[in-house]
């Protein structure tokens, strides 16, 4: 019999068989309630006892099956786990993998990155030099152009190196009574100018005469700082060989 059965049937002797009794054995024999009351007593505790067993049991079973769903939870985890740790392995081999082929590959294009600089310093070492020989030939033509119209005019041109060693221009003109120092530049500058005074200097303490006029011709129009410092110091800048002989013809009067 179940322990909710046994509490019901105490229920109902005490209810229907043990109060009268006890009622009337406590009014004609007191003896007889107590042994009553004991009896009672002792139902009670075969009642607390056998529920207590049952509850016992009852935990038991319940700790079994917990501990049971337990360990199949633990071993499940256990279980995702192991393949959560290999899926990890797997990826983190797979980045090695990548970061290997990736620094390969960065290198690769290091090395074609410095190629391709050297490369680009070599074309701009060539293409350096070649815009050097381009502006020289660009002087060479205004100082062949200024010979020729200055031949033909009358005027003598002579190399504008004075004395070895010392300051030099492109070009000595000399004419009637008049000496003409030039500077031929690509694209006339302060340092063009500084050139054509000292060897002004140079050629007025070796010849005794200073040079009638100093000209500085570019073969590119200078900034205006240059033509300012050049007017200040009395330097004529121009880009046309005629000009130069047009002024020389109007200072010796052709």
């Amino acid at each position: 019999m179940s322990s909710e059965k046994r509490v019901e049937k105490m229920r109902r002797i005490l209810r229907e068989e043990a109060k009268p009794a006890l009622w009337y054995a406590l009014e004609k024999n007191p003896k007889l309630a107590s042994e009553i009351v004991s009896n009672l007593f002792e139902l009670i505790l075969d009642i607390i006892t056998e529920m207590n067993q049952n509850l016992g049991y009852r935990i038991d079973e319940v700790n079994q099956k917990l501990g049971k769903r337990i360990d199949e939870v633990a071993a499940r985890i256990d279980e995702v786990n192991q393949k959560l740790g290999k899926r990890i392995d797997e990826v983190a081999a797979r980045i090695d993998e990548v970061n290997q082929k990736l620094g390969k590959r960065i290198d690769e294009v290091a090395a074609s990155v410095d190629k391709v600089s050297r490369t680009v310093d070599t074309l701009a070492f060539t293409v350096g030099k070649l815009d050097r020989r381009y502006a020289k030939l660009l002087e060479i033509e205004l100082r062949e152009t200024l010979e020729r119209l200055c031949f033909s005019s009358g005027f003598k041109v002579d190399r504008g190196v004075i004395e070895p060693g010392k300051p030099s221009v492109d070009a000595i003109i000399k004419g009637k009574e008049l000496v003409s120092l030039v500077e031929i530049a690509m694209k006339g500058g302060s340092r063009d100018l500084y050139q054509l005074l000292r060897t002004s200097e140079v050629y007025e303490g070796i010849y005794g005469v200073k040079p009638s006029v100093l000209f500085l011709l570019s073969v590119e129009e200078p900034d205006k700082l240059t033509f300012e410092r050049a007017k200040e110091k009395g330097i004529i800048v121009t880009m046309r060989p005629g000009k130069i002989v047009e002024i020389l013809e109007k200072m010796v009067g052709n």
